[in-house]
């Protein structure tokens, strides 16, 4: 499977890298995810991305749930991960602000999250880390 091609599909979402190098993961309707669909979803952002650091629009419609250990793996990779920022985009508006609510109360983040109920927004707020090359 080459990893660089777009998009690159696993078993809990579509993985694509675009012109402006914003890596976009939607996420399927695949039930429950566990610790190795994220370890899967990791590698093929690391090959995408050459393991540089990077922005991330991910979408997290769909049926979807994660498991306790796949819980506790994401919080575990979040101080190593390669990432600039992270906007998160779901169709629920109540979603959209309680956790933008939730995170003002996180200080531990070691880069900018926002959540969003409209993609473009999403990747306009992306945009803005982008930094001149």
């Amino acid at each position: 499977m080459d990893l660089h091609s777009n998009p690159t599909e696993t078993r809990m979402a579509t993985v694509f890298l675009d012109k402006n190098d914003v890596v976009i993961i939607t996420m399927k309707d695949c039930g429950v995810v566990d610790e190795y669909d994220l370890i899967d979803l990791n590698l093929v952002v690391k090959h995408k991305t050459d393991g540089r650091p990077s922005l991330k629009l991910f979408i997290a419609d769909g049926n979807w749930d994660m498991n306790k250990k796949a819980k506790n793996y994401a919080k575990s990779q979040e101080k190593i991960t390669q990432t600039i920022a992270r906007a998160i985009v779901t169709s629920s508006r109540i979603k959209v602000a309680l956790f933008n609510y939730m995170i003002k109360f996180n200080k531990k983040k070691s880069y900018p999250v926002q959540f969003f109920n409209n993609q473009d927004e999403a990747y306009a707020w992306l945009m803005s880390f982008k930094t001149s090359e």
